[in-house]
C-alpha cells in the first residue's frame, strides 16, 4: 500500500454551466407577477432541474471511482487496525476485570475498618461515660452517651496499575423501564417536556394516511406543495 497512490482526476466544469449562468444570475431579481411570468419561472425551473441532473451525471464517473478509492482505502486500513484493536480490547477487558475484583476488595476492606472504626469509637465513649460516672459526674456520663458517635471516614484505594497516558472513568446513562411511568411524571411536572421527544416518524406516517383527519390532541397535519420536473 505504502508504494501504491491513488490518483482520481478532477473533472473540469461542463460547458453547460456557463450556459445556465445567465439563469442563476437572474434567479434573484426575477419576479412573478403574472401567468406569463410563472410560467416563464417554471420553464426556467425545468431547465435548471435538468441541468442539474445533467452535470450530476457528467460527474458520476469520478464520484464512483472516488467511492471505489475511498472503499479501498478504508478496507487497507481495517484491514490493519481490526486485529490491533481486537488485542486491544481483550487486554481492556483482563485489566478492566481485574481492577473490578480489586475494586470489590477494597470496597469490602473499607466496609470492614469503617465498622470497626465505629465500634471503636462506641467503646471510647462508653469507657469515657464509666469514667464521668466513677469520677461522681452522673450528667456528663449521661451526656456523652447521648452524643452521637462520629467515626472517621475510612477510604481504602483498590490496588491497581497506572499508567501514564491511560486513564479510566465512570460514565453514567439513563435506561427508562417504565415509559408509561415516564409520561406519567412528566405530565405532572411539565417542566421536564424535554424528557419527551414526539416520534415524528410515526406521526408523520399518521399524517400522510388521515391528512385533514388526523386529530391528536397537540397535532395537526401540515400540508405543503412539492413540485417535480420531468
Amino acid at each position: 500500500m505504502s508504494a501504491e497512490m491513488i490518483q482520481i482526476q478532477k473533472p473540469s466544469p461542463p460547458a453547460l454551466v456557463a450556459e445556465l449562468s445567465p439563469l442563476v444570475r437572474g434567479a434573484e431579481a426575477f419576479n412573478v407577477i403574472d401567468v406569463e411570468t410563472n410560467a416563464i419561472a417554471l420553464q426556467r425551473l425545468k431547465v435548471l432541474r435538468d441541468g442539474e441532473k445533467k452535470i450530476a451525471e457528467y460527474f458520476e464517473p469520478a464520484r464512483k471511482a472516488a467511492d471505489a478509492a475511498k472503499k479501498e482505502i478504508l478496507a487497507a486500513r481495517d484491514g490493519l487496525i481490526g486485529p490491533i484493536a481486537a488485542a486491544r480490547s481483550i487486554y481492556d477487558q483482563k485489566a478492566g476485570t481485574f481492577e473490578q475484583e480489586q475494586r470489590r476488595k477494597a470496597e469490602e476492606e473499607r466496609r470492614r475498618l469503617q465498622e470497626q472504626a465505629r465500634k471503636d469509637e462506641e467503646e471510647r465513649q462508653l469507657l469515657a461515660a464509666i469514667e464521668a460516672e466513677q469520677g461522681g459526674n452522673q450528667e456528663e456520663a449521661e451526656a456523652i452517651l447521648q452524643e452521637p458517635v462520629s467515626a472517621p471516614v475510612i477510604h481504602v484505594a483498590p490496588q491497581v496499575a497506572t499508567v501514564e497516558g491511560v486513564s479510566s472513568m465512570t460514565r453514567w446513562s439513563a435506561e427508562v423501564t417504565d415509559l408509561i411511568e415516564l409520561v406519567k411524571y412528566v405530565a405532572a411536572h411539565p417542566e421536564w417536556l424535554s424528557l419527551l421527544e414526539p416520534a415524528m416518524p410515526n406521526l408523520n406516517r399518521l399524517a400522510v394516511a388521515q391528512r385533514q383527519a388526523l386529530s391528536i390532541p397537540g397535532v395537526r397535519a401540515i400540508s405543503r406543495t412539492v413540485r417535480a420536473t420531468r
